[in-house]
């Protein structure tokens, strides 16, 4: 039971890849266990394994507080059904164990033109990140590039006629953002840091499938190993205090 309940979690949650097209999601879940109590650090190694359900992606990685990082884009059925149903428990929870929790937005475009598109979503949501006023948009744009159904079929025209930031920039403005503090921050130097970061380290976590986490920006989980939320909640959790 415990093995067909990991593989369906896997199934909601790794749907997207670098490697291969999107297509519908038609598998669903039984519901998430609750997460249960957090184990004891000796017990923690025995059930969590090096190379089963986590590598070492960045063996020189540093932090200065544990961090989980989500890695994940709008264009994606997996990130979506992660940000819907499962970060409500999965950050509250973590937050409660000392963790602190981050979203980065990857690039997986396959041509020019997705290229464009991607670099335009990408540093708009950097731009929000630094306002404060990301929850705004996470919504709109999931149901805009397609992660809301995950519908990228051929004939999809999610994401058609957002060509530049001012496409993306205007989405944002019609949903609550505030228009002057976007225009004064999109362009800033701490912004550029933070797409040219983001890009960097999807290559150095070897992410090639999302919705991916990487904690304390040296271990990537293997989420197909996972079978519950509260296991992943306490791989978290063991991974930060490694």
């Amino acid at each position: 039971m415990k093995k067909i309940l990991g593989i369906a979690l896997a199934l909601i949650l790794a749907g997207c890849s670098e490697s291969a097209p999107e297509a519908p999601a038609k598998t669903e879940a039984a519901a998430p266990q609750a997460a249960a109590p957090v184990a004891q650090q000796a017990d923690q190694s025995a059930q969590f394994k090096e190379g089963v359900h986590y590598r070492v992606v960045n063996p020189n990685g540093k932090v200065e507080q544990p961090t989980v990082t989500e890695f994940f884009s709008f264009y994606c059925g997996g990130c979506y059904n992660m940000e819907s149903r499962f970060l409500p428990t999965i950050v509250p929870a973590i937050e409660a164990k000392g963790l602190t929790f981050e979203q980065k937005h990857v690039n997986f475009a396959r041509n020019d033109a997705d290229h464009q598109t991607y670099e335009a979503v990408i540093r708009a949501f950097a731009t929000v990140q630094e306002m404060g006023q990301q929850k705004l948009i996470k919504d709109p744009m999931f149901a805009l590039m397609g992660g809301k159904d995950h519908n990228h079929t051929a004939g999809d025209t999610h994401g058609e006629g957002i060509n530049s930031l001012a496409d993306v920039r205007a989405i944002f403005v019609e949903n609550g953002v505030d228009a002057a503090q976007f225009d004064k921050i999109a362009q800033t130097p701490a912004v550029s840091e933070q797409v040219e970061l983001w890009a960097k380290e999807q290559r150095l976590y070897q992410v090639g499938s999302i919705p991916a986490f990487v904690v304390n920006n040296k271990y990537l989980i293997e989420l197909n190993q996972i079978e519950s939320v509260g296991q992943l909640v306490d791989l978290m959790a063991y991974l930060a205090n490694k």
